[in-house]
C-alpha cells in the first residue's frame, strides 16, 4: 500500500507573515496571473513545471495557490511527490488574498 506524499495547508495571514520564507507558486490560468498575482509569485503551469521542480531545492518551501484553494491541493501533492520536502496549499487562494492583502497588476 503506498502513502499520498504529503503536504500541509498554510492560510493566507500566514503565508503574509511569514513570505519571505516560501517560494510561492501561482497555478491560475496565464491571463488571470497577468491580470493581477501576489508580489513575487512564479506562473506555474504544465509547460513550466517540470523545469520549476529541476531548478527548486528539496528543502526550499514551496506554497501553491489557485483560485480558492481547491487545486492547489493536487498541485501541492504533486510537487511534493516530485521530492520536495516542504509543500502547503494556501487556503481561500488568491480569490482570499486579493480581498485581503495586496496584489500587482490590474484589479
Amino acid at each position: 500500500m503506498s502513502t499520498k506524499p504529503v503536504f500541509s495547508h498554510l492560510s493566507c495571514e500566514q503565508l503574509f507573515n511569514e513570505k519571505d520564507n516560501w517560494t510561492l507558486v501561482d497555478i491560475r490560468d496565464p491571463q488571470s496571473y497577468a491580470m493581477s498575482h501576489v508580489e513575487g509569485a512564479i506562473a506555474l503551469n504544465n509547460e513550466n513545471i517540470g523545469d520549476f521542480i529541476n531548478e527548486t531545492l528539496p528543502t526550499q518551501p514551496v506554497a501553491v495557490m489557485c483560485y480558492h484553494g481547491h487545486s492547489s491541493q493536487q498541485a501541492a501533492e504533486y510537487i511534493a511527490s516530485q521530492g520536495v520536502e516542504t509543500v502547503a496549499s494556501v487556503d481561500g487562494g488568491f480569490e482570499y488574498w486579493r480581498q485581503h492583502f495586496p496584489v500587482t497588476g490590474a484589479q
